[in-house]
């Protein structure tokens, strides 16, 4: 008897930590929000029972960007980044301290709910994990979505979901629809679906390397896919340019 397909899901939660504080302050949905700042920077409750949120204007310091809402995102304000730049980006954006005790207790939960439909899960991090589908008989789609609704019923938050025959395109495919999305592919759909986006896409090909990349005239995954591998090993040595032609 034939072995059923392989369907690998990487589900990646939706700017994690930003969302759980959404929970916490849901007054601050649709807004520039930015985690990174110190235990100051905590809201202070209003006689009239509001709060005052510290903003990003306001920062001085060398702290770092943990995470932001997509709001933020869209103004500039990336994770990593130093909290005074993304200060002239976005210096209205909120400012809240990270609280990783409720971070690691969300992932807990949801990693929970997707363990109570399938015990085939890889812990990739406090906000993502892959997920076997291969021997489960429902449709990929609906036990896509049966995932995505049981982490939000468990934990009120959204997720992106990818699924593709392996680990790496599911990863890349997680991210093409967020936030709340659902990408499934097959290796049919390749040229046509991934293909044509960035080479650092994928995962293992940082700044310097899609840079390098790109000095070859090699900027998607499918110029990638297509160039010669003595011209990878001629700038990228051995090991690291037969895993870029894998």
């Amino acid at each position: 008897m034939n072995a059923p397909p392989r369907r690998i899901a990487h589900l990646d939660m939706d700017a994690f930590y930003a969302s759980v504080e959404l929970l916490r302050y849901p007054e601050l949905r649709g807004l520039p929000v930015v985690i990174g700042g110190r235990g100051d920077h905590e809201p202070s409750l209003q006689p009239d029972g509001t709060r005052l949120f510290a903003r990003l204007r306001d920062y001085a310091g060398r702290g770092v960007v943990t995470t932001s809402t997509y709001e933020a995102r869209a103004l500039g304000a990336f994770s990593g980044m130093g909290l005074m730049k993304a200060a002239k980006l976005a210096p209205e954006a909120v400012l809240l301290p990270a609280d990783f005790d409720a971070y690691r207790r969300y992932s807990r939960l949801f990693k929970a709910a997707v363990a109570g439909i399938t015990g085939e899960i890889e812990d990739r991090g406090i906000d993502e994990i892959y997920i076997d589908l291969s021997e489960l008989a429902d449709d990929t789609r609906a036990l896509a979505l049966r995932i995505k609704q049981a982490v939000r019923e468990t934990t009120g938050l959204s997720c992106s979901i990818g699924v593709s025959p392996n680990k790496l395109l599911s990863k890349i495919c997680s991210d093409l629809d967020k936030p709340d999305g659902l990408t499934i592919i097959s290796l049919a759909d390749i040229p046509e679906r991934i293909w044509p986006l960035p080479a650092r896409k994928i995962n293992g090909i940082g700044p310097k390397a899609a840079e390098k990349l790109a000095g070859l005239g090699i900027t998607t995954i499918g110029e990638l896919a297509h160039a010669e591998p003595a011209l990878l090993r001629e700038h990228f040595g051995l090991g690291y340019a037969a895993w870029l032609h894998q």
